[in-house]
C-alpha cells in the first residue's frame, strides 16, 4: 500500500488520471442510480394516478383532503405569484422612460465632450512611431 501511495507521490500525472477515472466512475454509477430512482418514482405516480381515477370513492378520505389542499394551495401561489409579476412589470414599465432618457443624456454629454476634446497636432509628434518624428530609433 505504501507503494502504490509514494508511485503516485511521485508521478502527479499517473494520481491526476487516477483521480479522473474515478471521478467517472462515481459520476455513472450515480447517474445510473438517479434513472433508476426517477423510474421507480414515476413508476409510483402513474399506480398512484391509476388507482385514483379507477376508485376514486374509495380512496382514503385523508388523501383526498390532502389532494385537494395542495390543489387549493397551488393556486393561491400560482395567484400570488401572477400578482407579483404584474406588480414588477407595472414598476419596470414606470421606471424604464426615465432611466434611459438619463442614458441617453450620459452618452449624449459624452459624446460632446469627445468631440470637445482632440489631441493638438504638436502632441502628435512627440509621440514614438508618428510621421515627422525627427530621430530614428533603429
Amino acid at each position: 500500500m505504501n507503494s502504490i501511495i509514494d508511485y503516485l507521490i511521485t508521478h502527479q500525472f499517473t494520481a491526476g488520471v487516477c483521480i479522473f477515472v474515478a471521478i467517472l466512475i462515481i459520476y455513472f454509477l450515480f447517474k445510473k442510480l438517479i434513472k433508476l430512482a426517477l423510474f421507480f418514482i414515476l413508476v409510483i405516480i402513474i399506480l398512484t394516478g391509476y388507482a385514483y381515477f379507477k376508485e376514486s370513492g374509495r380512496m382514503p378520505r385523508s388523501i383526498q383532503e390532502a389532494l385537494h389542499k395542495a390543489k387549493e394551495e397551488t393556486r393561491t401561489v400560482v395567484e400570488k405569484g401572477r400578482g407579483t409579476y404584474d406588480g414588477v412589470m407595472s414598476i419596470f414599465e414606470k421606471r424604464r422612460k426615465p432611466v434611459t432618457d438619463y442614458i441617453d443624456k450620459i452618452t449624449e454629454q459624452d459624446k460632446e465632450a469627445a468631440k470637445k476634446k482632440k489631441p493638438a497636432p504638436s502632441d502628435q509628434s512627440n509621440q514614438p512611431g508618428i510621421k515627422g518624428e525627427s530621430e530614428s530609433r533603429y
